[in-house]
C-alpha cells in the first residue's frame, strides 16, 4: 500500500471517529402515553447545518436518547435516512405538541422521503423499537422546551398579559397596557377578583397624582365625561368635576 493510500485511510478513519464521537448535550423530553409518561434525553437540531446532518454517521446511541428537530416556521416537512446508519422511529409533532404521524423502523441509509401529512412543529428521532416498546401512539402529548406554549400555526406563544411584577408586586393589582400603540404613561386597569371590569382606570406616569382622579371606563362610560376625585385628601361629597 502506498504512503498516500495509508494517509488517506488514516484521514478517513479519524473523520469517522470524530463523526461517531460527536454528540451534543441532551435535554429532557417526555411523552405522555396511555400507559403513563416515557422520558427520553434528546439532542436539539435547530440550525440549518444541524437539521441537515441529524444523526448521520452515528453507529450507536444510548437506548433512551434521541434527537428533536425544531421546524420553524411550522410547515409540512420531509425526513430521510441518507447516511444514517441507525434504524430509527420518527415522531412528527403537531403545533399543539401532540404526535400527528409516526414512522417506525425507518430503513438505515435509505433516501426515501418520509413526508408529514400535516404541518409540524418538530420531529423526534428515537432508536427503532421505542414506539412499540412504550405503546406510543398518534395523539400522545410531547413535552419539551421548544414545544412549550407553542400551540398555533403562527408558531408564536400567546402574548402574556402585562402584569406588575417583582417581589413586592400585588398579583391582584392593576395591569399596565402595553404594545406598540400603548402609552407608557397612560392609565392602568384595576384587576383581581373584586375588580369591576367596567370600572375606572387609574392615571399613571411620572406626572400622575397617585391621589388624583380616576377616569370612568366601560361600555357606558363617556370618554369625554368627568373624572372622579380619589385619594385620602379628596372630599367625600365633592361632586364630579370635568377634566382639565
Amino acid at each position: 500500500m502506498s504512503k498516500m493510500s495509508r494517509v488517506l485511510l488514516a484521514t478517513l478513519f479519524l473523520f469517522a471517529c470524530s463523526q461517531e464521537m460527536e454528540q451534543k448535550p441532551t435535554t429532557p423530553l417526555v411523552i405522555t402515553t396511555s400507559n403513563g409518561e416515557v422520558r427520553f434525553n434528546v439532542e436539539v437540531a435547530s440550525s440549518p447545518e444541524e437539521l441537515q446532518k441529524g444523526l448521520m454517521f452515528r453507529t450507536q446511541m444510548p437506548a433512551n436518547n434521541g434527537m428533536i428537530f425544531s421546524i420553524y416556521p411550522v410547515r409540512p416537512t420531509a425526513m430521510w435516512m441518507k447516511n444514517t446508519k441507525l434504524a430509527l422511529d420518527m415522531l412528527f409533532i403537531a403545533p399543539d405538541a401532540t404526535i400527528s404521524m409516526i414512522k417506525e423502523n425507518a430503513t438505515p441509509m435509505s433516501e426515501e422521503h418520509i413526508i408529514s401529512r400535516d404541518p409540524v412543529r418538530a420531529v423526534v428521532e428515537l432508536n427503532a423499537g421505542q414506539v412499540r416498546r412504550h405503546s406510543i401512539k398518534i395523539g400522545d402529548k410531547v413535552s419539551h422546551a421548544i414545544l412549550n406554549n407553542l400551540t398555533s400555526l403562527s408558531d408564536k406563544p400567546t402574548p402574556p398579559q402585562a402584569v406588575a411584577k417583582g417581589p413586592n408586586a400585588n398579583v391582584k393589582g392593576p395591569v399596565v397596557p402595553k404594545g406598540p400603540n400603548a402609552n407608557p404613561n397612560g392609565p392602568v386597569i384595576p384587576k383581581g377578583p373584586n375588580a369591576n371590569p367596567n370600572g375606572p382606570v387609574i392615571p399613571k406616569g411620572p406626572n400622575a397624582n397617585p391621589n388624583g382622579p380616576v377616569i370612568p371606563k366601560g361600555p357606558n362610560a363617556n370618554p369625554n365625561g368627568p373624572v372622579i376625585p380619589k385619594g385620602p385628601n379628596a372630599p367625600a361629597k365633592l361632586p364630579v368635576v370635568p377634566p382639565m
